[in-house]
């Protein structure tokens, strides 16, 4: 059985050259697509066929939602398929501009 979800990762840090908001759509434990929103509004996408910049699908399995909750580093949220593509949508119009 597939097991899939989506989730909105909020990264608590003041670096600019990392992003603060993570999305990812997880399937059997793995990253199928995935947005990286940064402070200033740039958004970088991935997936098994595109890669932006340093935004790229993991080569390890995701953590489960639990265990990257318990790290004070995030603050993590389930969303719905809306939430995820919404996010997604913007940012693969963004990228062809």
């Amino acid at each position: 059985m597939t097991i899939g979800y989506f989730q909105r990762v909020q990264w608590l840090h003041d670096s600019p050259e990392y992003p603060v908001v993570l999305w990812a759509h997880v399937v059997d434990g793995w990253e199928v697509r995935k947005v990286d929103q940064f402070a200033d509004g740039r958004l970088a996408w991935a997936d098994d066929e595109h890669e932006s910049g340093s935004t790229g699908l993991g080569t390890v399995p995701v953590p489960a939602p639990e265990e990257i909750g318990a790290n004070p580093e995030f603050v993590i949220e389930v969303v719905d398929r809306e939430a995820f593509d919404r996010i997604w949508q913007l940012a693969r119009a963004r990228d062809s501009r």
